[in-house]
């Protein structure tokens, strides 16, 4: 039987192979069950690296660009139900609400004129932006369908967003944590504002325990979560600005609405509800967002061109990523200074 005569069989050859891609680096993940671990970074190396060995297939076209169509959406809606957290505003102090703010301006202003100087793709420079200022791979997979991004603008965007993370996270803000002799709960505040994945966040307190531990270790994990969960608002504003700015026009992605509804239901659930909500709902919301990303992610990488992530794209891209982080950070210690002084 031909494709022409039946479509679906050329979608499920694909699709399959995402799903089969992404379920184990879903697995990878679960089994090392360590929080810096992103399942969505090893469905895209894991699907890049299966496609450099394998070559362009073209029984697998369709099926691989069907399943970002699906599986980004369905992510889309379940991880905004789980992190799109307005109460948590209130959790944080005014003070720290406007830093926050700053930073992320200041992650967008360096990326996007970089991206403009170095005649970066637009797709790359707003993807960068998005997963270096709001929440690293999570942002790139919801920005992405907003402004049309292809496979190679994806993945470019994303290892350069997560090696800048990394290297930022494990070296960077410890070696500026101790030069500046900081506490633990004020480099908690920096984690959660500049540190770009949310993993790392969760374990950024086990690179510098050479600082004075000022509060329990819970609470400094709950305090840079917060701050943190402050940045996934920023998605309500970002989004449509990138999607506007792409398309030259006002522009709202339909999944936007889905996104905000599914916030405000999981806050509604967060206040009401807490204790169900934090210890029943949350990881099953968890779990279906991350998988359905991995699956979609891993369609990515299985229709990258790894000769994209070599190229002058790139190279421009790391180089963005790097600038953002480093600026966003010296920006947040010169605020909080600032604002211990007032």
């Amino acid at each position: 039987m031909t494709f022409e005569k039946n479509p679906l069989s050329g979608v499920s050859s694909g699709l399959l192979l995402a799903i089969v891609v992404g379920t184990f680096a879903y697995s990878i993940k679960s089994v090392i069950n360590y929080p810096a671990a992103d399942s969505l970074v090893i469905a895209l190396i894991l699907g890049i690296i299966i496609r450099s060995f394998i070559g362009e297939q073209s029984k697998f076209n369709s099926g691989l660009k069907f399943a970002p169509v699906v599986f980004l959406p369905v992510g889309i809606i379940f991880y905004g139900a789980k992190n799109l957290n307005f109460a948590k505003l209130a959790e944080v102090d005014r003070s720290i609400i406007f830093l926050v703010i700053i930073v992320i301006v200041m992650y967008f202003a360096v990326i996007l004129l970089l991206g403009k100087l170095l005649g970066q793709r637009k797709q790359i420079t707003y993807l960068t932006a998005a997963g270096s200022a709001i929440c690293g791979a999570s942002a790139i997979a919801i920005t992405s369908p907003a402004i049309e991004a292809d496979p190679d603008d994806i993945s470019v965007s994303l290892l350069a967003v997560a090696l800048a993370a990394l290297l930022g996270f494990s070296l960077i803000l410890p070696f500026i944590a101790a030069f500046l002799n900081i506490s633990c709960s004020t480099h908690c505040l920096a984690s959660g504002s500049v540190l770009q994945f949310t993993g790392l966040v969760k374990v950024s307190n086990q690179f510098v325990p050479f600082l004075s531990k000022d509060m329990p270790t819970d609470k400094m994990i709950d305090m840079a979560l917060s701050v943190k969960a402050l940045r996934y608002l920023g998605l309500l504003i970002v989004i449509p600005l990138l999607a506007s700015l792409m398309k030259n026009k006002f522009y709202v992605p339909w999944f936007l609405w889905a996104f905000l509804a599914a916030g405000l239901i999981g806050t509604w659930f967060y206040t009401k509800q807490y204790t169900f909500f934090t210890m029943t709902i949350t990881p099953y919301l968890s779990a279906i967002h991350t998988f359905s990303w991995s699956v979609a992610i891993a369609a990515i990488g299985l229709n990258a061109d790894i000769r994209q992530l070599l190229s002058n794209n790139g190279s421009k891209a790391i180089i963005m990523a790097f600038a953002g982080f480093l600026t966003a950070t010296a920006t947040f210690f010169a605020g909080f200074y600032i604002i211990t002084l007032l």
